[in-house]
């Protein structure tokens, strides 16, 4: 199973973990590293490297908040420390849990495709449009 960290500003990353517990529960091998207002960059990748080598991986899947953000650059300077890892950017729900359920399903490649493709898929826009009528269309009721 490969692990996930999840990090981003403020409290984003313990946000999603809370609503990560909501809908399915606690996970094995996923942590959650908040970049809190007042941490540098320096203590940012004390924590992330810390956990990385928690994990004993060398493979790991980083969920990041905003793409160029601080915990987005940490994860990437990290990641090149990691053969196998891989960096999303604009990190969502359904991000979230197409990591959980695909991170055990083929190569590190293909689980990146997949979360990608599923986070993309799970991204739309509603268009409200309102009905015009005549006022007489409604002489008779609706």
């Amino acid at each position: 199973m490969t692990p996930i960290i999840v990090t981003g500003h403020g409290e984003f990353a313990s946000a999603l973990e809370k609503t990560m517990e909501y809908v399915v529960g606690p996970q094995e091998d996923i942590y959650f590293i908040n970049f809190n207002n007042g941490m540098g960059n320096i203590e940012l990748e004390e924590k992330l490297r810390k956990v990385v080598s928690k994990t004993g991986s060398d493979e790991i899947i980083f969920l990041a908040d905003i793409v160029g953000g601080t915990p987005f650059s940490t994860a990437v300077l990290i990641s090149q420390d990691i053969p196998k890892s891989k960096v999303f950017g604009g990190c969502n729900m359904p991000m979230l849990f197409a990591a959980l359920e695909m991170r055990e399903e083929g190569t590190l490649e293909e689980i990146a495709e997949n979360i990608l493709a599923d986070a993309k898929a799970n991204t739309a826009l509603f268009e409200n449009t309102i009905a015009v009528c005549e006022i007489d269309d409604f002489e008779d009721g609706i």
